[in-house]
């Protein structure tokens, strides 16, 4: 009973959030093309320096998130706690299933949709992998202090 309680939980959830995401792609591409008109947008690496910081973001995220899972995730070693880990973050993000599929679904080649998500995973992997290692690493060198 729990389990399908649950299950019922994801729904509810998943609908409320594809409803948002519906209604925002909808709207929001036309309200912001009415609000970018006249707007000139300049590349620079100014942005991509502010990029690369912010993205501390992910990983000081990932690391809380492996330290609230570590106890269930270290039990199946290094090397699964990092897939295990790896699969969670592509798939609340949508990437593991949803993303690849839908880009097949409106008409990418099927290339273009494994070579555009590979990198996509590949990110995350890298994350998982050096925040679970790095994360063990750390905590064994100061258990043993």
């Amino acid at each position: 009973m729990k389990i399908l309680l649950l299950l019922i939980l994801a729904i509810i959830a998943s609908i409320s959030s594809f409803t948002i995401h519906v209604i925002t792609v909808e709207w929001l591409p036309t309200w912001i093309a009415s609000q970018m008109n006249g707007v000139e947008l300049k590349p620079s690496w100014a942005v991509r320096y502010v990029a690369a910081i912010t993205s501390l973001e992910y990983g000081i995220a990932t690391i809380m998130l492996y330290a609230l899972a570590r106890e269930k995730l270290i039990k199946f070693g290094l090397f699964k706690a990092s897939i295990i880990l790896s699969t969670l973050l592509l798939a609340l993000n949508a990437l593991l299933i949803r993303q690849p599929f839908m880009d097949y679904l409106i008409g990418n080649p099927i290339q273009v949709v494994i070579v555009q998500n590979l990198f996509k995973w590949l990110t995350w992997m890298a994350l998982s992998f050096i925040i679970v290692y790095g994360y063990e690493v750390i905590n064994k060198k100061f258990d043993n202090q």
